[in-house]
């Protein structure tokens, strides 16, 4: 694995992002960022349900993971999904990637150190603080790093996870390149996605999904599960206020 390039309070930065690229990232900011997300991937009771729970009731149809195995998850976020895998497969070395120092900050403080998050959603019509009680995962670790130039050795991972991912990606085609390289032979990738690119000339590449469904077989993947009609509403506010994703969902296997 590669060595990182430095430090930020517990967070190795495999990647040495510039200050002027942590003033364009949205995702650096604390407010509304970082609390947006972390009431959307933690604050359940906000909700009455995780929002994003369809993706890992997708996902778990397909885990064939072990003691030995290795799971990666790339855009974690504040790292709900790669905190529940660690949490079900205790024995199994999990990792978060996200380019997001302040979003991996958050991960770490509530997955890793076990810090209690007070939440303050007013914003979003909540009408107290919210208590977010962490854990601490001895098998999770977190790092920023681009998903296009993954830190990982080849053959490394054993199960690959990303959601909301390959649509913001600058090189979309360079980033499957790297989840194939560091994904273990017979190893499985989910990947979901609502398609909705940044860039024209991705639309062009990339849609309609077939494109990608070939893409990935050139590579050399072996399409196990292809789903274009997930659904996941994800919520703005406590009046049930929602933005509709009409989602593409995958599982492949390295062959």
């Amino acid at each position: 694995m590669q060595v990182p390039v430095r430090y930020r309070d517990c967070i190795p930065f495999f990647y040495d992002k510039s200050e002027a690229e942590f003033r364009e990232d949205a995702y650096e900011r604390f407010d509304p960022m970082v609390i947006r997300q972390t009431g959307l991937h933690l604050g359940d009771e906000i909700w009455g349900k995780y929002p994003w729970q369809p993706i890992h009731d997708f996902a778990v149809l397909y885990l064939n993971i072990v003691a030995k195995d290795s799971i990666l998850e790339l855009g974690c976020s504040t790292g709900r999904w790669i905190g529940t895998m660690a949490e079900r497969f205790p024995q199994t070395t999990c990792w978060g990637i996200d380019y997001s120092y302040q979003l991996l900050k958050r991960a770490n403080e509530f997955w890793v150190a076990g810090d209690t998050i007070y939440l303050d959603f007013s914003k979003h019509g909540g009408d107290r603080m919210i208590e977010l009680k962490g854990h601490q995962l001895s098998n999770l670790y977190f790092g920023l790093a681009k998903s296009e130039s993954l830190p990982f050795d080849n053959n490394s991972q054993h199960f690959i996870l990303n959601s909301f991912l390959l649509d913001r990606l600058g090189d979309p085609n360079q980033g499957i390149a790297e989840m194939y390289r560091v994904l273990a032979p017979g190893g499985r990738m989910v990947m979901v996605t609502p398609l909705n690119f940044l860039m024209t000339k991705h639309w062009k590449e990339f849609y309609p999904a077939i494109k990608i469904h070939q893409k990935l077989v050139d590579i050399g993947f072996k399409i196990l599960e292809w789903q274009d009609d997930m659904v996941i509403e994800e919520p703005l506010d406590v009046r049930g206020n929602s933005v509709h994703w009409k989602c593409l969902a995958v599982v492949v296997e390295k062959v």
